[in-house]
Parts: structure tokens; sequence; C-alpha cells
């Protein structure tokens, strides 16, 4: 991050589900986040100047986001395995869940991808994850503010 620059929210915007929730929670705080999406995935809400909307390549936002952030930034995103990686380059990673991702996490996240792409090859129905509840949509609220307050001045 360049001296006295401020980190930055990015969103793994195309199918995420707490917009609403990121957007109340930053404006509180003073903080825009930037929300990255594909044309796929447009949204009237994507003409705000917060959003970037990109060409719908495989894992398109993930490298857009993954060349655009900086030691210190947040990005909230379902992708596990893409939360790991940034965890790689300091930046902090938070999922619609609620669950801040750390260090620790890393091996499971990634044995598990290896577990599921396994059954994938072999043809097993693998069941995705549950719908995300109002309670986890809650505790991904009470996170996102915990982290901006914990960091105020920083963002």
């Amino acid at each position: 991050m360049l001296k006295n620059q401020k980190p930055i929210v990015y969103v793994d915007a195309d199918s995420c589900p707490v917009k609403e929730e990121i957007q109340r929670v930053c404006q509180k705080h003073v903080v825009t986040p930037v929300f990255v999406s594909t044309f796929n995935h447009y949204s009237p809400d994507a003409d705000n100047d917060n959003w970037r909307i990109i060409d719908p390549d495989d894992q398109a936002v993930d490298l857009y986001i993954l060349n655009k952030v900086e030691k210190g930034d947040l990005v909230i995103t379902q992708d596990l395995s893409f939360a790991v990686l940034l965890m790689g380059q300091g930046v902090y990673a938070l999922t619609p869940r609620g669950k801040l991702i750390a260090e620790a996490d890393a091996d499971e996240i990634l044995y598990r991808k290896y577990l599921r792409q396994k059954n994938q090859k072999a043809r097993n129905r693998i069941k995705g994850p549950s719908a995300l509840t109002d309670e986890d949509k809650k505790r991904f609220e009470m996170q996102l503010e915990n982290f901006l307050s914990n960091n105020e001045g920083i963002f």
C-alpha cells in the first residue's frame, strides 16, 4: 500500500448475498466499498461509481481483485480458496457468513477443496453450502462492523 493511502474494501460481487449489509456498514464508517462483478451478474446498482463491471471470463473477478488489492485491504468473498490466496498478500478476507479467514484455516480450506475436486472427477454428487440464513447475515454484519471499528482511522 502506498504511504498515506487508505485501505480499500473490495467485494467479490458475483452472487454476493450481503450487498445491502456491506453498503449499510460501510456507509456508517464512511468507507466506499468497491463491488467487482462480471457482465453476467450486472445489476442496476452497478451504475454506481463504486462498481467495476468486467468481462465474464473464468475467474475474472478474482483476478481483477488480486491485481488491485494491497496489503491491509479487506476482500469480502465466498471463495475460500481465493481468501487463502489473499492472505499471502497481507489482505484480510471475510465471508458472507461472517467468518474472517485466518492463516490457521488455510490447510483445511485447501484440503476440502482437494476433496471436492476429487469427488467431482469421480462424478460423485456434491452437496453445496446451505442457504444463507438471517442469522448468518447478522453475524456477517457484526463481523464487518467489528473489523471496521477496530481499524477506525485506517479505513
